[in-house]
Order: structure tokens, then sequence, then C-alpha cells
């Protein structure tokens, strides 16, 4: 009976460590690690991005700033603009555009103060108090082939001339026609995702011109 009691014992002192050699938090541990492995993996590619994107904007911003015009160039892209506004060339445009340019824009051109008014805007008349419609003017364009060139073209429209830009890539644009006319109305070229393109502004160059002018905002 001793022996059995011995026996026993013995396997129980046996099966013991093999309980506790087995420890409970080596499941605990193999999911720690697998959890930190992928801020192993990805950790420094994740540094890696966040120095090439600083890297990109330090680049970018010294790139703007060295390519941002000095006063003096400025002042002489002004003055050439100004020389432009103040010599029209009518007659290369309207060779250009084979059609004749209204009288009332001609007349425009040769009121020198007039033609150098900028930044204003123009309050459509009857329009909501609340919310009134307005056309944003940010300068006249010069009548010459330069401006012609840059400007935009509609098929749809024919041949004539963007007189007035928005300084936002819109213009107010003037028809040309066959025979020459005394006005025309003013249609607005939206290209600056709005939902104007192709309005009319006012019925002739000489209503718009007379509309209730606003400072610009």
């Amino acid at each position: 009976m001793a022996s059995r009691r011995a026996e026993e014992n013995l396997a129980g002192d046996l099966a013991a460590p093999l309980c506790t050699w087995t420890p409970c938090a080596t499941p605990l541990q193999y999911h720690e690690s697998v959890d930190k492995l992928p801020l192993f993996v990805f950790g420094p590619l994740a540094f890696a991005a966040t120095l090439l994107l600083i890297a990109t904007g330090i680049r970018s911003a010294i790139v703007k700033f060295r390519s941002r015009p000095t006063p003096e160039q400025l002042k002489a892209t002004y003055d050439s603009y100004l020389r432009r506004l103040l010599h029209p060339q009518p007659d290369a445009v309207e060779k250009e555009l084979g059609k004749l340019l209204p009288e009332r824009l001609l007349r425009l051109y040769e009121d020198k103060s007039a033609i150098q008014v900028a930044g204003f805007q123009l309050e459509e008349p009857g329009s909501k108090r609340w919310w009134p419609k307005r056309w944003q003017v940010y300068c006249f364009e010069p009548l010459d082939l330069e401006s012609l060139n840059e400007s935009p073209y509609e098929e749809e429209l024919g041949p004539g001339f963007c007189f007035a830009t928005t300084g936002r890539g819109s213009w107010y644009w003037i028809a040309a026609s066959d025979q020459r006319a005394k006005d025309s109305p003013v249609i607005f070229l939206d290209y600056d995702g709005g939902r104007s393109h192709g309005e009319t502004v006012a019925a002739s160059l000489d209503e718009f011109l007379n509309l209730p002018r606003l400072s610009a905002q």
C-alpha cells in the first residue's frame, strides 16, 4: 500500500512540472510580437515617406519663392501692359479677324482715362437686393494682336474681341461684323468653373460701361 502511494506521489511530482513548464503567457507574447511586426516593417517606410513629403514641401516653397517676380519685373510688366493699352492697334486686329469692331469699342480705347480704370464690379440693375448680380472686372485688355491671340475663341460666337477680363480665366467679349456696327452686346465667357458662360451681360457696350460700379472685393 505504501509503495503504491509512493508511486502516485512520484507520478504527481513528475506531472506537476509539465503543467508549470508550459507558460500561460507564451501565446500572449506571440501575439504581441505579431502586432509589433507591422511597426518594425512599415515604421521606417512611414518615416521615410514623411521626410520625403517635408523635403518636397520645402523644395516647392523654395521654387515658388525663387519664381516670384521682383518689384523690377512687376514694374516692367505693368509698363509693357500700359504701353500696349494706350496704343491700340484696331487695324491689325480687324485685319486678323477679317471683320470690323463696333464703333463704341474703338471710342473706348480712344478714352485714355476710361481704359485705365481697373479693379471694379458692375452691378446688374434689377437684381435682388439680398443677392445682387455683380460682374467682376479686373482690367481692360490692350487692343492688339497679342491680346487677340491669348484670348479664347468660341466657334459658336464667331469673330470678336475680349476687351476686358476678370483676371481669373474669364473675359468680356464683343462681336465683330462685316459692316461696322455702332455697338454690340457684351457676352461673358466663363472659364472659371461658374455657370455664366455665354450669358449676355449687357445689350450693348455703352450699357455695360454705364452699369453702377463698385470697388472690387
